[in-house]
């Protein structure tokens, strides 16, 4: 059987850290594979500050020559909200013959509790997270205890401060692969103030 990995967010935008927590995965698991999934519209944050199409390429640039990596528009394509639960469903239709390993930031096991139906989502996935030395105080231990916690380096890195450092004029070098940071300043993205 298949091992896959899913990982998804804005990727508003993409960013190194997002890269080695898929590697790590890969590694660890191990995975076969890894599909980085742009959320179209996502639940919890008030929307994307660049539009999917453009989060889409960054993502395809980011991985381009990755043979293990690859770029899904899985929630591009559905219409209304990109709920991980409904993902999960999508991807057991098109991906019938694979265990599904859905991969998220440690920063984010605390906040499992507030998404959209996180018992559908542990039933149809293992949820897979960075290194446990990240806080996980106060988010539901019930649910934080049933994920598989990997040993991955702490990169404090963040969208939104790559963002700001772009409005700023400040370099983001070293943050994003060289390619995305091209593609940024080529189409003149995140130019304008952005929390």
């Amino acid at each position: 059987m298949r091992r896959i990995g899913v990982i998804g967010g804005t990727f508003d935008p993409i960013h190194n850290g997002h890269l080695l927590l898929a590697r790590f995965a890969l590694e660890e698991i191990p995975l076969n594979e890894v599909l980085f999934i742009p959320a179209a519209d996502p639940p919890l944050k008030p929307g994307a500050f660049a539009p999917a199409a453009e989060r889409l390429a960054m993502v395809e640039h980011a991985i381009a020559g990755c043979d293990d990596f690859s770029a899904s528009r899985v929630e591009l394509d559905r219409p209304g909200k990109s709920y991980t639960v409904d993902t999960l469903k999508t991807l057991h239709q098109t991906h019938s013959d694979s265990a599904l390993f859905f991969i998220i930031g440690a920063d984010n096991a605390a906040q499992m509790n507030s998404w959209h139906d996180p018992e559908g989502i542990l039933a149809q996935c293992t949820v897979v997270t960075g290194s446990r030395s990240t806080n996980t105080s106060g988010g539901d231990t019930r649910l934080i205890d049933r994920l598989l916690f990997i040993d991955t380096p702490l990169i404090d890195l963040s969208s939104t401060q790559i963002r700001k450092r772009l409005t700023a004029g400040l370099s983001i070098r070293y943050m994003v692969p060289e390619t995305v940071e091209t593609y940024i300043r080529e189409k003149g993205l995140y130019t304008t103030l952005c929390s």
